[in-house]
């Protein structure tokens, strides 16, 4: 699991104390068998703290930040937290204020407007409760990212970090868990496909969840009482049940997968793309050693790039031909790429990524994608819901999903296809 620390507050950055905290959390999470990849500081600026959320919740599987949640005019996480998931919008939590002025009553501090603050939270957080002082934390997904959000007195962090955070990770400092990654599936579908599998009983216990555009499936070892074989036995049934589905062993993302069938085959490949922008190459050459499989692409966003590039006949783009979101021009691009490029195999797409252009016929969502490879040239239709981001996300990793599969011989149907 790849997690990121954020410290947040500028008597860090002014080296006026030193970041205990983040060296700490950093030894939790290799207790529980995990590995910090990231860590950053940041001041008490609000836009620069919602950057380096934003930032690092991009890169990270788990977030977690500490600092910046007290009742001062300087501790602004949870409005940053705000600007990114609820447009600025933070609301009072009448629960979150009974449990702050229980804690002052209970320590005898008065209780007071600067303390209320506390109990502010952007709508679509979670609070976390702090059982030693008045600041609860806050946890929400950002990016595909849980982002954990702990105060910064070391006491409070700590005992938060225990009961919320670790709890999450691995349940205990000696679990040992692999995790198998499936693209393509809903949650709800992975979970119906496993069936009693993920019976909280059993040993090793399995964990589901989604995270960055993958379905990950966790078999760990809670109670520490399963030999290293249960657990590897455990992962490779997941395995097994998911295909085709599942990435392959030792693949971490969709593109890892589609470099793992490429190079088994020894092909290349190409990209044609419209609506995406170039994300499908950015995302397969995000794979070290790509060079050695992936040609190039063509970034044709224009109906005239699409034919001076691609070689897509001027007629199909007109008015009387079926439009740049059809069969006819994504296996047209799909062909031009394939071609001009000399690759074994090229992708192409071709869609409505909103908020405007839709029709009736082509409502937002809707995308093409071609593939063409020494069989032959074909297409399919699927139709992404959504807002632009998630169309465009949605359709890179469908197109990597068939072109890996077309690879591999797999004849199944893709997320949100439509019918032709």
């Amino acid at each position: 699991m790849n997690i990121a620390v954020l410290s947040i507050g500028d008597e860090l950055l002014g080296g006026r104390i030193l970041d205990t905290n983040a060296a700490w959390i950093s030894g939790e999470v290799a207790r529980t068998g995990g590995r910090v990849s990231q860590r950053g500081t940041v001041g008490d600026e609000r836009s620069c703290i919602a950057e380096a959320v934003n930032r690092l919740s991009g890169v990270a599987d788990v977030l977690v930040t500490t600092g910046g949640l007290g009742p001062t005019t300087d501790d602004l996480t949870r409005f940053a937290a705000a600007d990114l998931i609820d447009g600025g919008v933070v609301i009072d939590d009448a629960d979150a204020i009974a449990v702050v002025q229980a804690w002052c009553e209970r320590v005898g501090l008065p209780p007071s407007e600067a303390r209320a603050m506390v109990a502010k939270r952007p709508p679509s957080a979670d609070f976390l409760s702090n059982d030693q002082g008045t600041a609860p934390g806050l946890r929400f997904v950002l990016n595909d990212c849980v982002v954990w959000m702990l105060p910064g007195p070391p006491s409070e962090m700590r005992s938060m970090f225990t009961r919320h955070v670790a709890a999450s990770l691995c349940a205990g400092g000696s679990s040992r868990a692999i995790e198998v990654r499936a693209s393509g599936l809903t949650e709800v579908q992975a979970a119906d496909l496993l069936g009693d599998r993920l019976d909280r009983s059993r040993s090793p216990q399995l964990g589901i969840r989604v995270g960055r555009g993958l379905i990950r499936v966790t078999a760990q070892d809670l109670a520490g009482d399963c030999m290293q074989d249960a657990i590897d036995s455990a992962a490779a049934d997941v395995q097994a049940v998911l295909e085709p589905w599942s990435l392959p062993v030792g693949c971490s993302s969709l593109a890892d997968a589609v470099a793992y069938a490429l190079r088994g085959v020894q092909w290349t490949c190409a990209t044609a793309e419209s609506c995406t922008g170039g994300g499908i190459g950015a995302a397969l050459t995000d794979v070290p050693g790509s060079s050695d499989w992936f040609v190039g692409g063509f970034i044709t966003y224009s109906n005239a790039l699409k034919s001076s590039l691609l070689g897509v006949p001027v007629a199909l783009l007109g008015e009387n031909g079926p439009g740049a979101v059809s069969a006819e021009v994504v296996e047209a691009m799909a062909r031009g790429a394939r071609d001009r490029s000399g690759a074994d195999i090229a992708v192409a797409v071709s869609g409505v990524a909103g908020p405007d252009g839709g029709s009736p016929e082509k409502p937002v969502g809707t995308v093409w994608i071609g593939i063409s490879d020494a069989a032959g040239t074909t297409s399919r239709r699927i139709r992404v819901p959504g807002d632009r981001p998630f169309v465009r996300r949605g359709t890179i990793q469908v197109a990597m999903q068939w072109l890996r599969w077309r690879v591999d011989g797999v004849d199944e149907a893709l997320q949100w296809e439509q019918p032709s």
